[in-house]
Parts: structure tokens; C-alpha cells; sequence
């Protein structure tokens, strides 16, 4: 209990570095520096122990903990006979397991799925013969579905994932719907923080570092600016690294 105690305080502070999931579109506003859902979870297990350990420590005419929840803890975990031995003993048993449950999936949520983009399939014509896609935004979950192929021309097994669309029923080549998306987000502009995550969610990051480096030199310029913010192209760092990589000449 003190560890998920420690660990809640550091979520609660947004100091964790668990990834939510790609997100696109205009940029958020400023984020609360702490985490209120969180923080409520902490306060309700606090106010569980610290109150059951006094509880304990009153029924039984004994010195009760003093200081923070995680002391309290402790002792509870010291006078575990005492808390057996209380008639409220099943209570404090569903509580504390309960809370404990709920504050381990605040500090390890479960992974987001990953965005895949809109689906991309044409389901009508309308009126003016324009193709109109799907449109449902498409996720790599449990759902998705991996097939296995022998490769005739030298023996190897290819691998390919496929998700299908709720919507329409359709089913994607997840490395086909990545390019597409891909090519969607390429013209986008975004603040370094953001470009940053969104190769990282995209499974192509860049260090840091190096995307300074390119700005610091001019190799990467800013498309325009909102106020004073620099935004930069998807499609510009992307083909920086490319270019860093496989440089002119390489047979690589």
C-alpha cells in the first residue's frame, strides 16, 4: 500500500510518461497540472486506511499510527491480527481491496488502441458523383486479426495484419491503412512537442535532440506560426530522416 500510495502521487502529478494514444486535430488547451480524477482515487484511499487503522487502533485501546496514509499502512499491516480479529474485518477487506483495484488502473491504464485512421472505403456516390468514404476512424485493438503466408520465392512467412471497419464491414491491411494515413498527415503542421508524439504513436520517433539540431541548422523550418509558436510539416521531418539515413550515394 504505501508503493501504490507513492505511485498514485507521482500520476496524480502527471510525472508518469504513459502514452494516451495518438491524438490529431486542433492542438488542447493547457493541462491542469494535476490529474483531478486521480487525485480524487488518492484522497478516497487516504481517507480508507487512515481511517480504518484508527478505527483499529480505537476498538483495541492501542496507540493508533500517526503521519501520512502510507504510516498508517504500515501499521495496519503490523497489527494484521487486530484487523482479522474486528467484526469489521470483511468491510475493511472489500474497501482497501476495491480502492486498490481502481488505483492500479489509474497508474497503469490499459494500452490505447492504435489509430489507424478513417476508414478509407468508398459506400456512396452522392449526388454530384463525388466518391464519399467511410469515414469511420479505425483502431488496432483485440479485434485485429494477424494471417500468416508461406513466401514461395524464398521460403519465408509473410505477416499481415487486418482490422475490419464496425461501420461498413470492410476489411483493412492495417500497413496499407498506415500509409494512408501517413499521406494524411503528412501536409499537417504541428508544434515540436506534438510532431515529436506523433511519430512516436506513429512507431517512426525521432530523438529530440535531432529534430533540434535539423531546426538549429535550417535544415527544418517552420511552415507558418500561430502567435509565436513555430509549426513545423510531418512530411519535412519525415523526409529529413530519410535523407539522414539513407544519404545520397548509399546502396543501403
Amino acid at each position: 500500500m504505501p508503493w501504490l500510495l507513492e505511485q498514485l502521487a507521482v500520476t496524480e502529478l502527471r510525472q508518469d510518461r504513459v502514452s494516451r494514444g495518438l491524438r490529431t486535430g486542433s492542438r488542447p488547451e493547457q493541462p491542469l497540472p494535476f490529474d483531478p480524477d486521480v487525485a480524487a482515487i488518492r484522497v478516497e484511499l487516504d481517507n480508507a486506511v487512515t481511517g480504518w487503522a484508527r478505527h483499529i487502533a480505537e476498538t483495541r485501546g492501542v496507540p493508533g499510527p500517526s503521519g501520512s496514509a502510507a504510516d498508517a499502512a504500515q501499521w495496519m499491516g503490523v497489527h494484521v491480527m487486530a484487523v482479522r480479529l474486528d467484526e469489521a474485518a470483511g468491510e475493511i477487506h472489500r474497501e482497501i481491496t476495491r480502492l486498490a483495484e481502481v488505483a492500479l488502473v489509474a497508474i497503469n491504464p490499459p494500452p490505447m488502441p492504435e489509430f489507424r485512421g478513417p476508414c478509407p472505403t468508398l459506400v456512396r456516390i452522392s449526388e454530384h458523383v463525388k466518391p464519399i468514404e467511410c469515414g469511420e476512424m479505425l483502431y488496432i485493438d483485440d479485434a485485429a486479426s494477424t494471417v500468416y503466408s508461406s513466401n514461395t520465392s524464398g521460403g519465408d512467412v509473410d505477416v499481415a495484419t487486418f482490422i475490419t471497419c464496425p461501420r461498413c464491414n470492410v476489411r483493412h491491411d492495417v500497413a496499407k491503412l498506415e500509409q494512408h494515413l501517413l499521406a494524411t498527415l503528412g501536409k499537417k503542421m504541428f508544434e515540436l512537442p506534438d510532431l515529436l508524439r506523433v511519430l512516436r504513436e506513429l512507431g517512426q520517433p525521432i530523438p529530440r535532440g535531432t529534430v533540434v539540431s535539423w531546426i538549429s541548422r535550417g535544415q527544418l523550418k517552420p511552415r507558418r506560426h500561430e502567435g509565436d509558436r513555430p509549426l513545423y510539416r510531418l512530411d519535412d521531418v519525415r523526409r529529413l530522416r530519410t535523407l539522414t539515413t539513407h544519404p545520397k550515394g548509399s546502396t543501403a
